[in-house]
């Protein structure tokens, strides 16, 4: 990674400079100030200045006569080295990628010595020994003449080489930058080590580059480390803070929305159409002018509002969730330990899956209002596809005033309870010191004595956030929400017309009360029953959301009442747990964009979905039976890792850097690959070459644009202080701290902003390195020294060469595009979420039958059954994201011959969300089953013959895992699906267990444990039942269906005859 290679000078004279240099720049290393205490944003920038602060130092040292007479024409690249190990990571990441970098940058050095070796010895037996020529590589090297043995030889390793790291950076996310490292040191290696007659200049070459390497890695290291320390639990903290403030925002947001169902106008309906004699309602028209097509009901701000901050929640859990892993791996001094950390986690996690669920209460109101046909006129409601289109205007308009005093009902205790909520966090957040809680009003006395002014009788029972019992205070508001269910029960059998005492409403040991509607149809009971467990759906997940807010509230002050949040103390990770970050620095694991900084910019998030997916049954041989047999598949298994994805990106990263890197291999072209600097284009191709269509169109743009900016701002801090050293170097600090910005700004770029930052320090430091050392030692390495105003267009021309040339290859010799990645992804989430559905098909059956054992024992079903269904979630989540990245890029893809249906495959992955989201919903509402299954002596009668009914009937099916099983494999194959394929109905327990007990489902019963988390799972089931009847359609569209029939069409009569099917209808079938 140079211009020129450095000078060949003896070790004892290189290990005198380099102590000579560092002892020269201690007064630089003191100079940056401790950064101030501003605002978040600020804190974050001055953090990331530490990265800027090691180049910084780096190029102050520079100035050293010992530094310069040791690094020679390399001063400035140890400030790249400083810049490329990204010194703004936290702790234990920073530490993990630094001990890759140095391992391999290490592994690097061996293998350039052994090629040095291999060219020597070529070189030897081709040709006689010869008078070294004129200059060399670097001052004061003597290189013998073009020898094609020794070039060839280098050319092989050099692609060998970087073939296998890039398909080891391909398989491994984490080890993207120390691939990127070792390409850039094999890089300059492998180009000048034809050039050497003798291992002696051969070693020296090597020591002097790897010295160069870890002089940059350990100013980075003392820079995160000493300078601007900032460690993993910090950054887990302020994320748990944030989570816990989005958490308040979407609580606020709920209520805000829920507040708004008062208006029945939200629900749409003949006042918000414009027709031909009608006028415009609050809302805007959602038919278009002399059109009549089926729209949405428009979605007010506060729906808007709901859906942002749960989004905003979504995200902070999946940054907590990859951050959590390096916070616990850190020796640190602070209070809360790794078992505190992870049972946090649990805890957002328990938060988590009861908040998404109030916020799909957006999405079922909007299908509500299109089945029922709130935004459609009864005009026009023959022109629409709705479920039920037999709705009266009449019974639309009664329908909507039910909803909105229902809502108005729920008003009162929902802001309560939501209120109390939000207390509980923030008392959460004070507790456990995740920030400061708000100071007392106190009023100033004579001297230094101060009065708190707070009215202890007008505060009355109420107890603050962060006061001493405000868990039991939080605990009774719960109750009492769980109690005011009976009032909402009554104000709904009021509405459906039913007379019952408030003494009856859940309260079965007042008498049996036969309920009977206005209207016996049994549509209009099924509507009923409908609207009944919508409304339990949004009263149990409130209440179980606070019961979870609870259970922080109680953590918290379980760490007071123990004494861990009293003193802090040394923090040291288990000895397991260190041996297993060990072992999980080069095993498979699944990454995240925020683990790779370059992997959001490709688009390419690595998920490994199982050994289900991965070691399937191999049709063509039986399992090993012998150590023969096991041999031979671990000989086959080369092949299976040459044929793979990972190995192919391998082979065209290899293919890509040999052809820029020929030009140093052939006699009449290399002296021109060194006088041009062409081994930075090489360089480039390592850096920018991606894996996809579609991130390398957006890299390539990015990149260039980048460069030229680079190349612009380079010019301006060199003439703006008119070529001045002493000023030159706080400008380039300074702008690269304005480069900062937009890196934590928007990480999708770090890459773009990095190679803005390496080339602004190529031009500048290249002409600094030969103001210091002289023009005559810089050319004594064959490079013309150019002013600056030549070398910045020179840079931008190799480093625009090398990423045309990645372009190039990206697509040759054929295309691996974001749209065929989109779709194996889908593919393979379709699998994990009928894996996710056969867990919760699992899950459910043991709780029905008690058979989950103690949850606290590690070996016991249900523990192991968590585990398992705990990962598969994670996985899918994660997925989900990788697959919206695939979807965006896809935009930057050209498409030859028809267009890519974006709208279809946005379609399936946010129907995919929703099923995934419903079946966890699913397994955290029956939760309450385990105990249902056995009840107690003492238990009501009702939980027993729940039990008895419920188990009695085939509860749950695994039709749906077969069903998106087959989806998976017909959208990853790109095959048909079968005809007349249908979605598997939702569970209709409601009919069923009414059938064999007419009791079982009485309102009478509402206050019982398992009646709402039973609402709950009939709701989501019906919800997935939709979104995967939506699903098939979807994916129908793409793939298309193995039909056979076809249509005989007669010309004479314009008439058309069909084969007959099956059932004896005419026509075709979907």
């Amino acid at each position: 990674m140079a211009d020129s290679p450095p000078g060949l000078q003896s070790a004892t004279e290189s290990s005198h400079k380099v102590t000579s240099s560092e002892d020269d720049g201690k007064r630089q290393e003191d100079a940056p100030e401790a950064p101030p205490k501003k605002a978040l944003l600020s804190k974050r920038l001055w953090d990331a200045t530490g990265l800027n602060v090691g180049m910084l130092m780096t190029m102050a040292k520079y100035q050293a006569t010992p530094v310069a007479e040791t690094y020679l024409t390399l001063g400035y690249l140890v400030a790249i080295e400083s810049l490329l190990s990204f010194a703004i990571l936290p702790r234990a990441k920073f530490i993990q990628t630094m001990s890759l970098n140095i391992i391999g940058i290490c592994i690097g050095a061996a293998i350039a010595l052994l090629v040095v070796y291999c060219s020597v010895q070529a070189r030897a037996h081709t040709t006689r020994a010869t008078q070294p020529s004129s200059g060399g590589p670097s001052p004061g090297a003597k290189v013998a003449p073009y020898n094609s043995s020794a070039s060839a030889v280098s050319a092989i390793w050099l692609f060998f080489s970087i073939y296998c790291i890039n398909t080891l950076r391909a398989s491994r996310p984490q080890l993207q930058f120390p691939a990127v490292m070792y390409s850039i040191f094999t890089n300059v290696a492998g180009t000048y080590a034809p050039q050497f007659e003798t291992m002696a200049e051969g070693i020296a070459f090597v020591k002097r580059l790897l010295e160069t390497f870890l002089t940059g890695f350990g100013l980075a290291a003392g820079v995160s480390l000493f300078v601007f320390p900032m460690n993993s639990r910090t950054v887990t903290f302020k994320q748990a803070a944030g989570y816990l403030g989005a958490l308040q925002k979407t609580l606020k947001a709920q209520a805000d929305f829920m507040k708004s169902l008062e208006n029945k106008r939200v629900f749409g309906g003949p006042d918000t159409i414009k027709g031909q004699n009608g006028t415009n309602g609050d809302l805007k028209p959602p038919f278009p002018p002399n059109a009549k097509e089926k729209v949405k009901p428009q979605t007010n701000p506060e729906a808007e509002e709901l859906r942002a901050a749960m989004r905003a929640v979504g995200e902070l859990h999946g940054k907590i969730r990859g951050d959590l892993t390096f916070a616990k791996r850190e020796v640190a001094y602070g209070k809360l330990g790794a078992a505190d950390l992870d049972e946090i986690y649990r805890l957002f996690r328990g938060m988590l899956l009861p908040v998404l669920g109030m916020g799909s209460v957006v999405d079922i109101f909007e299908r509500l209002a299109e089945r029922r046909g709130w935004n459609t006129s009864e005009a026009d409601a023959s022109s629409f596809d709705l479920l039920d289109a037999d709705v009266t205007e009449e019974t639309k308009e009664k329908e909507k005033e039910q909803w909105s005093e229902i809502m108005k009902t729920l008003h009162g205790p929902f802001v309560a309870m939501t209120k109390s909520m939000i207390g509980g966090l923030q008392h959460a957040t004070f507790v456990l010191e995740l920030a400061k809680p708000p100071k007392k009003d106190k009023v100033k006395l004579s001297g230094k004595e101060t009065q708190d002014t707070t009215d202890v009788e007008a505060q009355g029972d109420l107890v603050k956030p962060g006061e001493a019992g405000f868990a039991n205070y939080l605990s009774n508001k719960i109750d009492d929400f769980y109690e005011q269910r009976k009032s909402t029960a009554k104000t709904w059998c009021e509405q459906r017309g039913v007379d019952v005492p408030a003494n009856v409403v859940g309260n079965p040991a007042q008498g049996d009360t036969d309920l009977e509607f206005e209207s016996t149809e049994n549509s209009e009971h099924q509507h009923a029953q409908r609207q009944l467990y919508l409304i339990l759906y949004m009263e149990f997940l409130l209440w179980s959301t606070g019961k979870a807010v609870l259970d922080l509230v109680l953590f918290a002050d379980r760490k007071v009442e123990d004494g861990t949040l009293k003193k802090k103390r040394l923090i040291v990770p288990r000895e397991k747990l260190i041996k297993k970050w060990v072992k999980n620095m080069l095993v498979a694991e699944d990454s995240t964009s925020d683990h790779t900084p370059d992997a959001a910019e490709a688009g390419r998030t690595a998920i490994y979905a199982g050994e289900a997916l991965q070691a399937r049954k191999d049709p063509e041989h039986l399992p090993a039976a012998n150590a023969w047999e096991r041999f031979g598949n671990g000989i086959r298994s080369i092949s299976h890792v040459l044929a793979s994805p990972e190995s192919a990106f391998g082979f065209r990263v290899a293919c890509a850097t040999l052809s820029i890197g020929i030009v140093a291999f052939l006699g009449n072209s290399q002296r021109f690959f060194v006088q041009q600097r062409l081994v930075w284009a090489m360089i480039m191709v390592s850096i920018g070459m991606t894996t996809t269509a579609g991130s390398g169109v957006f890299g390539f743009i990015g990149r260039i644009a980048g460069t030229s900016v680079a190349m612009c701002t380079s010019l301006i801090i060199w003439y703006i202080v008119d070529g001045k050293t002493a000023g030159i170097i706080p400008m380039i600090w300074f702008f690269m701290f304005c480069e900062f910005y937009f890196l934590l700004k928007y990480p999708r770029f770090t890459i773009i902003v990095l190679l803005s930052m390496v080339t602004q320090v190529l031009i500048i430091g290249y002409e600094i390195n030969t103001r210091k050392i002289g023009v005559k030692a810089s050319e004594s390495s064959g490079q013309p020294v150019y002013p600056i105003y030549e070398l910045a267009p020179y840079r931008l021309a190799c480093v625009a060469g090398g990423m045309a040339v990645a372009f190039i290859w990206t697509f040759f010799p054929y295309p691996i595009t974001d749209r065929s990645e989109l779709r194996k992804d889908l593919g393979a989430s379709l699998y994990l979420l009928a894996n996710f559905y056969s867990c919760a098909h699992t899950t459910v059956g043991m709780r029905l039958n008690g058979a989950e054992g103690d949850m606290n024992d590690k070996n016991s079903p249900g523990r192991k059954l968590d585990k398992a269904r705990r990962k598969v979630f994670e996985k899918e989540l994660v997925l989900l994201t990788g697959l919206r990245q695939h979807s965006a890029f896809t935009a930057w893809e050209p498409t030859f011959g028809g267009k890519f249906p974006k709208k279809q495959y946005d379609a399936i992955i946010q129907q995919v969300a929703n099923i995934n989201n419903y079946i966890a919903l699913i397994i955290y509402s029956t939760r309450c089953f385990s105990s249902i299954a056995e009840p107690s002596p003492d238990q009501k009668s009702w939980a027993r013959d729940f039990s008895r009914v419920i188990n009695s009937i085939n509860l749950t099916s695994q039709e749906v895992t077969s069903m998106l099983s087959l989806l998976s494999a017909a959208v990853t194959n790109g095959n048909p699906l079968p005809p007349y394929l249908a979605a598997p109905p939702a569970f209709r327990l409601s009919q069923r267990l009414e059938a064999m007990d007419a009791d079982i489902l009485s309102i009478n019963h509402i206050a019982e444990p398992g009646y709402s988390a039973f609402a709950v799972m009939q709701v989501a089931s019906s919800l997935i039942s939709q979104d995967l009847e939506k699903l098939i359609t979807n994916i129908k569209s793409l793939v298309g269906v193995v039909d056979f029939s076809f249509h005989v069409i007669s010309t004479s009569d314009s008439s058309e005859d069909s084969v007959l099917l099956p059932d004896g209808e005419k026509g075709k079938k979907d």
